[in-house]
């Protein structure tokens, strides 16, 4: 059984050790994780971030905000001021693979951008190795009773229309979009440290975000009152937002449970897996 840390508190240290840097976007994506691990709140920084011990296992878990921009800072600044060890990109995504169902766990095998203005899809190419062989997490993972797969990690720089303009996206292997994954991975290979990005499916392949979410633009906080107006204009629309309500709380849940599966295996990464060769950038 997995020692914990001796429970939930506030730690206002601004520095500390940190083997392992978690990101993730949104509070909802984390809270499960943050209740089994009994990760202490930490004060002192710009961004939400809590401190957890899992056994041996030290890390420190941040909330970024949405998107390529904000991901991008705090990766930059937490991985300067703590020198972690290994880089975690973590959170939701959608499902362009039918074959990929709510809740479903997808490790990322490959990671691009994807510009839905141009229709431009950049790859990295190499992309930063992985603390351990992707298979050895998956077999871990199904091992735990978790639905999970390798695959292709995509970051828009805002919510798509899936069906407009994904559609030339999907393909093998699984692919899923998100906001943030391509962001991390690229800080990741700058500073030369094993990264693996997660992320758990909030919206099946024939499934598309509520408009009032999915704004063009760089993503941010959106208010009650942006919720309210796109409700008014067709109440059935409330059942929708329950779905998706509902899918994420499962796939917040799922992300908890692979975090346990994953970060005692995940805490022997060392440097020794760096970049290997040249390269590291996104190229069409």
């Amino acid at each position: 059984m997995v020692n914990r840390s001796p429970g939930l508190g506030v730690s206002s240290d601004a520095a500390g050790p940190c083997r392992i840097l978690l990101l993730a976007a949104l509070p909802l994506e984390v809270r499960p994780f943050l209740r089994l691990s009994r990760a202490r709140r930490r004060r002192g920084l710009p961004w939400p971030a809590w401190e957890f011990a899992l056994g041996a296992v030290r890390g420190l878990l941040a909330v970024s905000g949405m998107g390529q921009n904000a991901v991008r800072e705090a990766a930059s600044r937490l991985v300067a001021q703590f020198r972690p060890h290994l880089l975690v990109s973590l959170g939701f995504g959608g499902a362009l693979s039918p074959d990929l169902h709510h809740g479903d766990l997808v490790l990322g095998e490959f990671f691009g951008r994807y510009d839905p203005v141009t229709q431009v899809l950049d790859l990295m190419t190499p992309a930063p190795a992985p603390p351990r062989p992707l298979p050895e997490l998956l077999r871990s993972l199904t091992a735990a009773g978790l639905a999970a797969f390798a695959g292709r990690l995509i970051t828009t720089p805002w919510i798509i229309h899936k069906g407009r303009q994904g559609a030339g996206l999907a393909g093998p292997p699984f692919v899923v979009l998100d906001l943030e994954s391509a962001a991390v991975a690229q800080v990741a290979w700058a500073e030369g440290l094993p990264f693996l990005g997660l992320r758990a499916i909030t919206d099946a392949a024939a499934e598309e975000i509520p408009d009032f979410l999915a704004p063009e633009g760089e993503p941010g906080a959106l208010g009650l009152l942006d919720a309210l107006g796109w409700l008014a204009a067709d109440p059935p629309r409330l059942l929708e937002l329950l779905r998706l309500w509902r899918h994420s709380r499962l796939a917040a849940a799922r992300l908890a449970a692979a975090l346990m599966t994953l970060l005692p295996l995940l805490e022997t990464a060392e440097k020794s897996q760096l970049k290997s060769g040249e390269g590291g950038e996104f190229s069409a």
